[in-house]
């Protein structure tokens, strides 16, 4: 038989101590592992609230990396407390910790600057391509697709019509949107209603936004489009929505790494609303905006389609870059163009977009235009530039003239008695020749008068009353401009002897109306250029001129002895 001899040799308080600290550490391990799923959670929630894109060249990534940071420190921090970690392991993670964060902050200063205009002037100036175009790009002016109504008097309408429902303006109101869209066959704004506060969001959310307003920016008709009489439901999916149901968040947790702007909302042609939520990219980090694609959001059900290529989105879409941007592109172009140093010092051909622009339709495409300006900021444009908002087509016309600026004081200096002001010009075609359109307003923002400026010439002014309408102006200007040439007119040479010659006052203009010995007939308005030869001309004169032929009177442009 075997004998067992177990000779044991331990201390019974040792082993006491040992399986309580055994059982201390089980214990502070458990409450280490809550804390890291409270730690996590509270990381995802954050996420989930900010939603910044998870794209190292977003900006906004910085959060990403802010709350990664706090996350990695809160879980080092807890295995410290809990005594899982050595003091001298948390000193190194702290002193690692403290060196990646240095070289993060060192790697975006080195890459800003690197990515920058200072180096990639080049670059930076070929964001858009410009094509050099002539004036006669631009259609004859058709006022059932010319913008008059600003922005300012469409918000006042959209209000105007919202507050005669009165079962929706309890619950909701008007968004600020108010994009600017072709549809069927003219031009319109656009904006869609809006949860009032977070409790008509709750009250409300099952249902949905239930119509949008819709403004005629050429007659000022304002309706309320009510969505049920579309036959369709209301829209679930929208900026103020909450959680699941926010357009951006929605959004975001679709395309995680997509980087958005602010989306534009937009219908087809069949009154269906739409959000148009165009994607980007940067050089390096936060450098050289670009538009990568866009994603067509549908707010009613929340599906979407991204489309990585702008171009293969449906044609209907009138807006994808953003008027900001294509500005700022277009400034990049004028200043860049020929290196960053040219445009710090030299600044030889450097060229700026006006403070402002305006909509223009052509094409069944709203357009942007903008005059061009030298950077010395005279009254003066080098011309007028227009880019595409769907295909970012871009186009520059060069034709010096007045600035938009000049035009408005003009326009306002013809009705100052009545203290009217001027909205920023629209740049239509009147006989091939560019001129700025505006409207007259009241201090009540209402619109009472018209007027048209020749572009070229800002002291050629023509106004007519609210009454009256655009055609009238249109003749009244035609009229005013009885010398008027469109850029497509062929322009002759001939030496003339003047059989006759008479001078009239016209609209405030001193015309002279010649017959050569041949019975031609020809007309000249005396101005600075040509006062001191046209003035002294008489019967049986030899003279020189360039002229336009017309069918009646033909047009001198330039006279000489």
């Amino acid at each position: 038989m075997t004998n067992w001899n177990f000779q044991f040799n331990h201390n019974p308080r040792n082993f006491k101590r040992n399986t309580g600290y055994t059982q201390a550490k089980q214990k502070s391990l458990g409450k280490f592992i809550v804390s890291l799923i409270i730690f996590t959670l509270i990381l995802l929630i954050a996420w989930y609230f900010v939603h910044p894109a998870i794209n190292w060249h977003s900006p906004l990534n910085f959060l990403n990396l802010f709350g990664l940071g706090i996350y990695l420190f809160m879980i080092f921090s807890s295995a410290l407390y809990y005594r899982l970690l050595s003091i001298a392991a948390y000193q190194k993670f702290i002193r690692y910790f403290g060196v990646v964060i240095g070289l993060i902050v060192v790697f975006v200063i080195v890459l800003g600057i690197i990515t920058s205009p200072i180096f990639n002037a080049k670059e930076y100036a070929s964001r858009v391509a410009i094509e050099q175009t002539e004036f006669d790009v631009i259609n004859e002016v058709d006022f059932n697709k010319t913008p008059i109504i600003d922005r300012e008097s469409t918000i006042a309408l959209g209000d105007r019509v919202m507050g005669q429902m009165p079962e929706l303006v309890s619950q909701f109101e008007v968004s600020d949107d108010y994009t600017q869209i072709s549809y069927k066959d003219s031009v319109y704004r656009v904006t869609p209603l809006e949860y009032a506060d977070t409790i008509k969001y709750f009250t409300n959310r099952q249902e949905g936004i239930p119509a949008y307003i819709l403004v005629n920016s050429t007659s000022g008709e304002a309706e309320l489009v009510k969505l049920s009489d579309l036959g369709l439901d209301g829209m679930r999916y929208v900026p103020s929505a909450m959680f699941n149901e926010n357009l951006m968040r929605k959004l975001q947790l679709t395309y995680p790494t997509e980087i958005f702007g602010e989306p534009s909302f937009e219908i087809d042609e069949e009154g269906h609303p739409w959000y148009i939520c165009t994607t980007y990219t940067y050089k390096g980090i936060g450098n050289k905006l670009q538009v990568e694609g866009v994603v067509l959001f549908d707010p009613i059900t929340g599906e979407s389609t991204n489309y990585e290529d702008v171009l293969d989105a449906p044609t209907w879409i009138d807006r994808i870059y953003p008027e900001s941007l294509i500005t700022e592109e277009i400034n990049n172009y004028g200043s860049l163009k020929d290196g960053f140093i040219n445009s710090v010092f030299g600044q030889k051909n450097v060229f700026a977009t006006s403070e402002g622009y305006n909509y223009l339709e052509k094409d069944g495409d709203i357009w942007i235009y903008s005059g061009i300006t030298s950077v010395n900021s005279d009254s003066a444009n080098l011309g007028f530039v227009l880019a595409n908002l769907r295909t970012h087509e871009t186009m520059k016309i060069t034709s010096a003239g007045a600035d938009e600026f000049s035009a408005m004081n003009s326009a306002e200096g013809e009705v100052k008695n009545y203290g009217y002001y001027s909205t920023f010009p629209l740049l239509v075609s009147v006989q091939g020749n560019p001129v700025y359109l505006v409207a007259l307003k009241d201090n009540a923002g209402l619109i009472k008068m018209y007027a048209m400026v020749d572009a070229i010439d800002y002291q050629k002014v023509v106004t007519v009353s609210a009454d009256e309408g655009l055609e009238s102006l249109r003749k009244k200007f035609i009229t005013a401009s009885g010398n008027m040439v469109s850029a497509s007119d062929e322009t002759k040479s001939a030496t003339i002897t003047v059989q006759e010659i008479q001078f009239y006052m016209i609209d405030n203009e001193t015309k002279a109306y010649i017959t050569d010995d041949q019975g031609h007939k020809y007309k000249a308005v005396l101005t600075n250029d040509n006062e001191n030869v046209l003035a002294f001309v008489k019967s049986q004169d030899i003279i020189k001129i360039t002229y336009v032929p017309k069918e009646d009177v033909s047009l001198i442009e330039t006279i000489t002895k």
